[in-house]
């Protein structure tokens, strides 16, 4: 099924770096070069960081999610999913086959109006709340952000202001709606703007932080913050929430461990992850690209995870970290190393006790098969694995 993520995420050059592997296949002999036959450990389909029994939720505060993408992140629910709308079925198959936490992507910019205060049609945040409380009565931990604000990074730098405020809008209206009375803080995540990119750029993001926090925290001190507990809030980086933007993230004096989780976007390598897919420039040229686990793939992936891990254990940081999208489309990508690719993704963000949510659900990377009514075998077995 066609899905209408827009990434354009730059490629990045890694250094070669050398690990050990135990490799599937003959003990005696490689597979020669030109074998597409994957080569990842079977080690990485297993549970090899004991996160089945309670989904990650003992190591982390999210464990594992799903995201719910190409649904309230549509211009108009269904049109990117064939006419299919979220059900509460859905949430709680999501529940049953041991997701935590599902990210809910939502369009607010295409239901709110454009003058201040920039009105939300109510409609539709009734239906952003129904979506929520269904998520929440299957004990799922719900991530809330802002997506595909496409006008925003899209205008010119001299229409960033009144797209800031515009912002701003936005948020005052879903502190006002989901008050931590009525949404505890563990159950509901404030995640403030997916993949700032374009007029956006690093000092731009910066700002919008602090501005956002100062509304959230202090503004809507009523809503979001009792005295003891204040909203938890989820920040990204600029770039297209690439893992590397970290460095260039300069967070308020009001940001702790406590109140905030960094969130990293992971499609690396691009070339693999979005082969054909129909929204990227060139792709088609990259249908075949393989990934097969052997040293040399896993190198650059390790070195991105290790930069990020770094970068958290410099003082008054220690957040927790969250791989908020990590996915490869379906359409062109063999199934083996599909497979593979997720496991090995999954279980290095486990191994550093980074909580994640695969892109997406059911449509184009879609862990679940809404056609067949089954969960794509290559896909939930390795992001949750049987043993």
């Amino acid at each position: 099924m066609k899905t209408f993520l827009r990434k354009r995420l730059l490629p990045l050059i890694f250094a070669t770096l050398s690990y050990n592997l135990l490799g599937c296949g003959s003990s005696n002999s490689s597979p020669p070069e030109t074998d597409n036959t994957v080569r990842l450990s079977e080690s990485y389909y297993s549970d090899l960081y004991a996160w089945n029994e309670q989904g990650g939720l003992a190591q982390t505060q999210l464990g594992r999610g799903l995201n719910l993408g190409n649904y309230l992140e549509a211009p108009v629910e269904g049109e990117w999913t064939g006419g299919r709308v979220l059900v509460e079925e859905d949430l709680q198959r999501i529940a049953d086959a041991g997701f935590k936490t599902v990210r809910i992507p939502v369009r607010w910019s295409a239901h709110s109006e454009l003058a201040a205060p920039y009105t939300i049609d109510s409609t539709f945040m009734a239906r952003v709340k129904e979506v929520v409380g269904w998520a929440n009565n299957t004990q799922l931990k719900v991530i809330l952000n802002v997506h595909h604000y496409t006008e925003m990074m899209d205008d010119p730098e001299n229409r960033q202001t009144a797209h800031i405020l515009r912002l701003q809008g936005i948020w005052q209206q879903i502190s006002e709606q989901f008050p931590l009375s009525e949404y505890p803080r563990y159950n509901l995540i404030f995640e403030l703007l997916n993949e700032p990119n374009g007029s956006i750029d690093y000092d731009d993001w910066n700002n919008i932080i602090a501005r956002l926090l100062t509304l959230i925290w202090d503004d809507m001190e009523a809503q979001q913050n009792n005295g003891s507990e204040q909203r938890i809030v989820m920040i990204g980086t600029a770039n297209w929430g690439h893992p590397d933007g970290l460095t260039k993230l300069v967070l308020p004096n009001s940001v702790d461990a406590s109140n905030t989780i960094i969130t990293v976007h992971y499609y690396e390598p691009f070339h693999f992850t979005h082969q054909g897919a129909e929204w990227v420039d060139g792709a088609a040229d990259w249908i075949g690209t393989p990934w097969l686990g052997t040293a040399s793939d896993q190198a650059p992936l390790i070195a991105l995870f290790d930069r990020v891990t770094s970068w958290n254990a410099q003082p008054n940081r220690g957040f927790e970290l969250f791989m908020g999208e990590f996915g490869v489309y379906s359409r062109n990508s063999a199934p083996a190393q599909q497979k593979a690719w997720t496991a090995f993704i999954a279980r290095e963000a486990e191994k550093r006790n980074i909580s994640w949510a695969y892109w997406e659900y059911a449509s184009g990377f879609g862990a679940y098969d809404a056609d067949t009514g089954q969960w794509r075998p290559q896909l939930i077995e390795a992001l949750i694995p049987i043993q």
